[in-house]
């Protein structure tokens, strides 16, 4: 061991965090191969706290082939500026611990590092919750015993609370009577169900008004809430805001985000440190709206207007979600579960992303995610595995 590596391991341990923390996941995976005590250090729940409070959001992303991989982003100067530059961290088959091999995935949030999955085309549906880099998961128990009517829609959110720093899924389910015309008449049954990570059980609680929610959608989680874009029973477009900590439900309009029209294709997500609003109704164009003071209904602003030609011009017709803005003006954007594309601000044009090399960027589901060292086995009640 050199001078210098000397000097290093001697320094206080709280010192030795602060530098380690701010390294890269793949950097500090091979720091453990340094010496044990860095090892043992590295294993922490301190360490492991400190590097996650440092890290910046990369990328999971789902290939419906079967693949899981996990990325980190380089957005810093001296890169190329009209393009996407990008490292893999990890992968791994959804085979590792899915056990139908005939069900299909879906991300349905992120948060402290941790994947939030679920079984789609099974029943009752199965829930898992992840961390691709300790390779740890645990499955939820069914939340279905709690249900005593039979629910049209059912969505989903994963987040932290704000105080205690608890982790939650989020259940909204509900019932709809609807006329000939597919007109909704009444919302006759709805609830909330919340798992606290932990815990080990599911608990149901108030959900509120009548709202009608897409089963389609997932949680934006941003400040400590989540929120879905829903419909009221004037058929008015509203935000439904659930504060994981009060485990209230609170509702405000997106304002002059939402267009006035029928048949409007839009969605609600978080767009760097903002809600974010983008319509994809239009044939040759994407707007996406930014909400620039949170909880400011007055303070919705048009930030980008992308054209769709050549690429998507004519055939865009699912929900749009921006994932990632970068220093430069560029976007990451996903176009529902099929596909991603980037927006450069500099050429104006946009283009398909193939993360995954084979060829084919169709069948691609993706989410942000900020990659971590938390380990799931500090949780209590839970049966915590390796894959």
């Amino acid at each position: 061991m050199n001078q210098e590596s000397i000097l290093i391991t001697t320094l206080p341990q709280e010192i030795i965090i602060n530098i380690l923390s701010r390294l890269p996941i793949r950097t500090v995976v091979a720091c453990k191969l340094v010496c044990k005590p860095w090892l043992e250090l590295l294993e922490t729940r301190e360490f492991a706290t400190s590097h996650l409070s440092k890290s910046v959001p990369g990328l999971a992303v789902f290939h419906y082939l079967d693949l899981f991989r996990i990325f980190e982003f380089n957005d810093e100067p001296g890169f190329e500026h009209h393009r996407l530059h990008y490292d893999l961290v990890t992968e791994f088959q959804r085979t590792s611990f899915v056990n139908p091999s005939h069900c299909s995935i879906g991300i349905q949030g992120s948060t402290n590092g941790l994947l939030f999955l679920r079984e789609i085309n099974t029943q009752p549906h199965v829930h898992y919750i992840c961390n691709p880099i300790t390779r740890e998961y645990i499955e939820l128990p069914s939340p279905d015993e709690l249900v005593h009517f039979y629910p049209t829609v059912k969505t989903y959110g994963f987040g932290t609370s704000k105080i205690t720093g608890d982790n939650k899924v989020v259940r909204v389910l509900h019932e709809c009577t609807r006329d000939d015309t597919h007109v909704l008449l009444d919302i006759p049954k709805s609830e909330c169900h919340v798992y606290t990570l932990g815990t080990g059980t599911w608990r149901k609680i108030k959900h509120g008004s009548k709202l009608e929610y897409n089963c389609r959608s997932v949680g934006a989680f941003l400040n400590g809430n989540l929120h879905w874009l829903v419909v009221d029973m004037k058929g008015s477009s509203q935000i439904s805001c659930f504060d994981l900590e009060t485990e209230i439900f609170t509702t405000f309009s997106p304002a002059s985000a939402i267009p006035e029209k029928e048949g409007f294709l839009g969605g609600l997500f978080v767009l760097g440190d903002c809600l974010c609003f983008c319509d994809n109704t239009s044939q040759d164009e994407i707007v996406i709206w930014l909400m620039k003071e949170y909880g400011n209904e007055k303070s919705w602003s048009k930030e980008y207007v992308i054209n769709k030609h050549p690429e998507f011009g004519g055939e865009c017709y699912e929900v749009v979600r921006p994932m990632k803005a970068f220093k430069n003006g560029d976007i990451l954007m996903s176009w529902q579960d099929f596909c991603m594309f980037y927006y450069s601000n500099e050429t104006k044009m946009i283009s398909k992303i193939d993360m995954f090399e084979l060829h084919n960027t169709w069948g691609v589901e993706s989410m942000l995610h900020t990659s971590s060292f938390v380990s799931l086995k500090d949780l209590n009640r839970e049966n915590v595995r390796s894959f």
